[in-house]
């Protein structure tokens, strides 16, 4: 009796061995904490769903910039240190501008999925050791936080605006005057009037509390705010036809239901900044029906320039395609 228990239970045991044996946890290292609101809604989502439609196979845990700082994360990943990237296409701009190029494109995921321009984005970031994934719209883009409304100008004149690489081009064309720096620094910049405004997403302003230092916010918003969810490409590689499937499945589900969930969360965030005091500024009638054009027109010079012939057929492409508005 004794010697038929200790069977069964080695034969459990085996069992068991061989089902944890084909389970594959996977790391997700992302340029943002979990108080960044992209990343319950897709990374959080994401790895739920994952392990949901892998009957419990495939599961992932999250490493934010504790870890990594955001500027410095394409290279571990591509190196196989982590397994998938959760990030934004600026945030690599000095390796290269292709994931870039999504914010100066239409904000309609079905439509970016159909157009072929994925698989160029793609094939680049294969050179560099990286699967794209998903790309995560927040339904949103960017607008201007202000001390002062705009002026008789219509635009930005005379005024000197914080702006990373993202902004560069369209503050210029909006006859501002780029300044140079750290997010961290923001607040104290606007509160001491080292700034006239600064340029960020359309989320933000209240985590970050900017409203207590900027009196306005600029509309029309834009371009597009999108997230990139990269994979090491041996390590999808190494993944049996099936784990990509599920992958890619949970992949684009989420960029329409994650993207259906941000326009609530747009909804509610601007409702709460103009509850909190900031007041919208309209850019003047020259201007508005253009800024969108700006961003766009900024964001390619930037692809071209650091992407090289891949990033000049994106754009002939995205452009065939009706995707970008330049």
């Amino acid at each position: 009796m004794f010697r038929r228990l200790l069977v069964c239970a080695v034969a459990s045991a085996g069992l068991l061995t061989g089902a944890v044996a084909h389970a594959k946890n996977f790391t997700i290292l992302s340029s943002w904490d979990s108080s960044y609101n992209a990343v319950p809604v897709f990374v959080d989502t994401f790895i739920a769903n994952l392990k949901e439609k892998s009957n419990g196979k495939l599961t992932a845990e999250m490493r934010g910039p504790e870890t990594v700082p955001p500027f410095e994360q394409l290279q571990p990943v591509s190196s196989g240190l982590f397994d998938f990237l959760f990030t934004h296409g600026a945030y690599h701009l000095g390796e290269t501008g292709m994931g870039f190029a999504l914010d100066a494109m239409k904000d309609d995921p079905v439509a970016r999925r159909q157009s072929g321009v994925y698989e160029l984005i793609d094939q680049h970031y294969n050179s560099r050791g990286l699967k794209l994934i998903g790309v995560y719209s927040s339904a949103s883009g960017y607008h201007f936080l202000l001390r002062e409304p705009i002026a008789a100008d219509g635009a930005l004149k005379g005024r000197k605006i914080r702006a990373s690489a993202t902004y560069h081009d369209m503050v210029e064309q909006l006859q501002g005057a780029v300044v140079s720096l750290p997010a961290s620094e923001i607040y104290s910049a606007l509160e001491r009037r080292v700034v006239d405004g600064a340029a960020w997403p359309v989320f933000g302003a209240m985590e970050a509390r900017w409203y207590e230092v900027s009196e306005y916010m600029t509309r029309p918003t834009f371009g597009v705010t999108n997230q990139i969810l990269f994979m090491n490409q041996d390590a999808w590689e190494a993944l049996s036809e099936d784990e990509q499937n599920i992958i890619m499945e949970v992949a684009q589900e989420l960029e329409v239901s994650g993207r259906k969930v941000f326009e609530d969360l747009w909804a509610q965030e601007d409702a709460a900044m103009q509850k909190a005091g900031l007041k919208i500024t309209e850019f003047g009638p020259e201007v508005a029906p253009n800024v969108d054009a700006m961003f766009a027109a900024g964001v390619w010079k930037q692809v071209k320039a650091r992407s090289g012939p891949d990033g000049e057929a994106l754009h002939k492409l995205a452009v065939e395609k009706g995707l970008t508005s330049q």
